[in-house]
């Protein structure tokens, strides 16, 4: 998981997912490591400023095909959106 150091996340962030993440499925964000980066690069480009909150809570949905992760916060206004994530990334669960 050291390709999310080049994504903003500290070394505590990327030690407590290591950690805390059941070894399968490290593997398989090791695995689908240009997904995931391609995933939180289309949050960041947005505006997201909390996308590494966002990634610890949810992992799973940046593991979703690009184009899936796209529909899904395409959707909404790209302002408003961010504003809300910025306010409660839980808001990821219900998108």
């Amino acid at each position: 998981m050291n390709y999310l150091r080049d994504l903003g996340f500290d070394e505590k962030t990327i030690e407590l997912l290591n950690e805390n993440l059941p070894q399968e499925v490290l593997n398989i964000l090791n695995e689908k490591e240009e997904l995931v980066t391609s995933n939180i690069s289309y949050l960041k480009g947005l505006g997201v400023t909390n996308y590494v909150d966002a990634f610890v809570k949810f992992y799973s949905m940046f593991l979703l095909d690009s184009n899936k992760f796209d529909e899904i916060f395409s959707k909404y206004d790209s302002e408003d959106l961010v504003i809300k994530l910025e306010k409660n990334v839980a808001i990821m669960e219900y998108l």
